[in-house]
C-alpha cells in the first residue's frame, strides 16, 4: 500500500520531496500557508549533487536556462585587491524566485496541496504515515519534536539585491566585519549580497544608507552596484542558524533549513535542501518500512548536513574577521592557486 505522506512548507525542500516522493508512487499533501515569500529574484548558487537532484525530478535544463553559469569569480580584500581566484565548479546562479516557480510546476498532479498555516503538528502526524517537516529556520516541526531546538541569531545583518546594471565585476570582498558579493543575473542584471555587524533599521531604505556608510568608498565595483540598488529591490534579514541534530524522529524528518539551517557563506543552503530531498526520496523507495527509510535517510545526510553547517559558520566569522585580517588577506594570497 502506497506511503501516505504530508510535507509541511512549499519551499525548495517541500517542494523538490513532494515532487519526487509522489513520483515514486506516495501519497503526497504538501502544506503551506498562505505565501508571504519576497519576489524578490535573489539568486541561489546550485551544485552538482543539487542538480542531479534537479535532472531526477525533470526540470534541470529549465532551471538552466533561467540560471547565469559564470565560470570563475574573485575573492577580494577591503581595498578591492584579489586575493584568489575563485573557479565556479560547474555551478548555475538561478534565482530563488525561478527555481521554487520551476518546482512547483514540476509538481505531480497527484501531490495534494493546502493552503494554511499549521499550529499544531500532532493532527498531521496522526494522519500520515510519515510527516516531513521543510518548514524552514523557525520550523514547527522542529521545535515541536526536537526540545530546545529553537534557531539562534549570530549578530550579522544581511542585505541581498539586484539591479538591471550588468555587475561590473563577480567577486566576494572581505572588510573586516563586513563582506559584500557580487553575481551576474541570467537577465543580465546583478545580484548582491551584503554582510554587515547587526543594524537594526526602521525602513530597507534606512539599511541601504547605513550599508552605503560601512562599506561605500571600498572599490569602484561596489560603488557601481550601491549607487543602482533600490529600497524596492533589496532584502534585509539576519542570519539564524539551528543547532545541529539528528534529523528523524518516530516517522517524522527534518529537511532543508528546518534540519539544519545554515550560514549562507559556502552558498549550499539550497544545495543541501535538494541533496536532502532526493536523499529521501531514495531512502522511502528502498526500505520497507517508514522507520528503516528513516534510519537510511539519517545515515546518509546527517553528517553532511552538520558539515555545512559547521563549515558555512566558520566560514561566516573567517569572512567577517576583523582582528587578524591582514594576516588572513596575506595567507590567502600566499596560498591561492594563481
Amino acid at each position: 500500500m502506497p506511503l501516505t505522506i504530508r510535507v509541511l512548507g512549499a519551499g525548495v525542500a517541500g517542494l523538490a520531496a513532494a515532487g519526487l516522493l509522489a513520483r515514486d508512487g506516495a501519497h503526497v499533501t504538501l502544506i503551506d500557508r498562505e505565501p508571504r515569500r519576497t519576489a524578490l529574484g535573489t539568486s541561489l548558487g546550485l551544485f552538482g549533487p543539487a542538480q542531479r537532484a534537479l535532472a531526477r525530478l525533470g526540470v534541470l535544463e529549465e532551471v538552466r536556462a533561467a540560471s547565469a553559469a559564470p565560470r570563475e569569480g574573485h575573492l577580494r580584500a577591503r581595498d578591492g585587491t584579489v586575493l584568489a581566484r575563485v573557479p565556479a565548479g560547474g555551478a548555475l546562479l538561478v534565482p530563488r524566485t525561478d527555481l521554487t516557480r520551476i518546482l512547483r510546476a514540476a509538481l505531480p498532479g497527484s501531490v495534494r496541496q493546502e493552503t494554511r498555516e499549521v499550529r499544531d503538528v500532532r493532527p498531521e502526524l496522526a494522519a500520515a504515515d510519515l510527516l516531513v517537516g521543510a518548514d524552514g529556520v523557525h520550523s514547527l516541526v522542529r521545535r515541536s519534536g526536537w526540545p530546545g531546538s529553537a534557531a539562534r541569531r549570530h549578530g550579522q545583518t544581511v542585505l541581498r539585491g539586484t539591479t538591471d546594471a550588468p555587475p561590473p565585476d563577480i567577486s566576494e570582498t572581505w572588510g573586516g566585519p563586513w563582506l559584500f558579493g557580487i553575481t551576474p543575473l541570467a537577465s543580465g542584471g546583478t545580484n548582491w549580497f551584503a554582510s554587515v555587524p547587526e543594524h537594526r533599521s526602521a525602513s530597507v531604505a534606512e539599511s541601504l544608507d547605513h550599508l552605503r556608510g560601512v562599506v561605500g568608498g571600498a572599490h569602484a565595483a561596489i560603488d557601481a552596484v550601491l549607487e543602482a540598488a533600490s529600497p524596492e529591490r533589496t532584502v534585509v534579514h539576519g542570519i539564524l542558524t539551528s543547532p545541529v541534530l539528528l534529523p528523524i524522529r518516530d516517522h517524522s524528518v527534518l529537511i532543508g533549513d528546518a534540519g539544519h539551517a545554515m550560514a549562507p557563506n559556502l552558498g549550499h543552503g539550497a544545495n543541501t535542501a535538494l541533496e536532502d530531498a532526493a536523499a529521501l526520496a531514495a531512502a522511502v523507495a528502498r526500505a520497507g518500512s517508514v522507520r528503516g527509510a528513516l534510519r537510511i535517510y539519517a545515515a546518509r545526510r546527517t553528517v553532511p548536513d552538520a558539515a555545512w553547517q559547521l563549515g558555512s559558520t566558520a566560514m561566516m566569522r573567517l569572512a567577517t574577521l576583523e582582528r587578524g585580517a591582514r594576516l588572513r588577506d596575506g595567507l590567502l594570497r600566499a596560498l591561492a592557486p594563481r
